[in-house]
């Protein structure tokens, strides 16, 4: 918005007076006796971002969307796919407005190109319950990853071989579990790789202070527990690690999409991922194999075999 004090919020304990034009989140939301204090037709326009989280059986926006009666209403998401199978149209008919992919996206020049390295760390995770539709077992990976220095050695070293100048990168990994993120964040340093980790119970103004000193260069990487997924905007991520087995892709897509962000002095992206198996399947990018034993995409190439950019 070109006027920074454009509407209200409603969020974080502030609270609208006007109603006029308000950003909110959904759980300031769902604490709201509607009926009480929401009249039904109170705005002509409700606009929800990151729809895909609003299927029937998500209480709290099904509530939200059952009760307000908008002239117009717009959801916006990347990743429109949930892993349930439950179709987040039913709100709309079953119909979709305005549709644009990932590969369009690239080809239009709307999104950063990116560059693509699948990495085999040999880490074996045989011994780890796995279920169809669930993946692995989230309580028993961070046994496998956390204090895994030989593995450590080999992200540093990728990093080192792909990017142009660590120094100068700014980079985000995921991670499997918050004391992964904290030895990742410790061995980086320990390398001279500045580095920080956050997770959800980061307090806010740390967060912010993460992101500022990664804009700034004083952080060259932060390693993240399903934190800067969704709703972060940073288009200065120039790198990512996926250092987590992670079978959804829309999970998948939302971290790269952490990165595709157009900004200047970025000519791509580069990706770093040690587990390739999402990617592959899922997006249908055809990967080639490197001189060093490694897969790649430079360029990314669409699954029609179109370039991506």
């Amino acid at each position: 918005m070109r006027n920074g004090s454009f509407g209200e919020r409603f969020v974080a304990g502030e609270r609208p007076t006007e109603w006029r034009h308000v950003f909110a989140s959904v759980q300031s939301l769902a604490r709201l006796d509607l009926e009480a204090e929401l009249p039904p037709d109170r705005f002509d326009m409700v606009v929800v971002d990151e729809f895909h989280h609003a299927s029937e059986e998500t209480t709290t926006y099904a509530h939200l969307l059952r009760h307000v009666r908008p002239r117009v209403l717009l959801g916006l998401t990347a990743t429109p796919e949930r892993s349930d199978g439950l179709d987040v149209k039913v709100w709309f008919g079953a119909r979709t407005a305005v549709e644009l992919r990932l590969w369009e996206a690239l080809e239009r020049g709307l999104l950063a190109p990116f560059q693509y390295f699948g990495l085999h760390d040999e880490t074996d995770l045989t011994s780890v319950r796995w279920k169809r539709g669930a993946g692995y077992d989230p309580t028993e990976l961070p046994n496998i990853y956390t204090g895994h220095h030989a593995r450590t050695r080999i992200v540093i070293q990728a990093l080192l071989d792909k990017v142009t100048d660590v120094r100068r990168m700014r980079a985000l990994g995921s991670c499997v579990s918050i004391d992964h993120a904290r030895f990742m964040a410790y061995r980086f340093n320990e390398a001279g790789i500045p580095a920080r980790a956050g997770w959800s119970q980061t307090p806010l103004d740390e967060r912010r202070a993460a992101v500022a000193a990664l804009r700034n260069r004083d952080l060259n990487i932060l390693f993240a527990v399903d934190l800067f997924n969704e709703g972060v905007d940073i288009p200065e991520i120039d790198t990512v690690l996926f250092l987590r087995p992670t079978e959804s892709a829309t999970v998948f897509l939302q971290q790269l999409g952490r990165g595709l962000r157009l900004a200047d002095d970025k000519p791509c992206l580069t990706v770093l991922d040690f587990d390739i198996g999402t990617l592959l399947s899922e997006t249908g990018l055809e990967l080639d194999d490197t001189d060093d034993g490694t897969q790649g995409s430079s360029p990314a190439r669409h699954p029609t075999g179109r370039p991506g950019w």
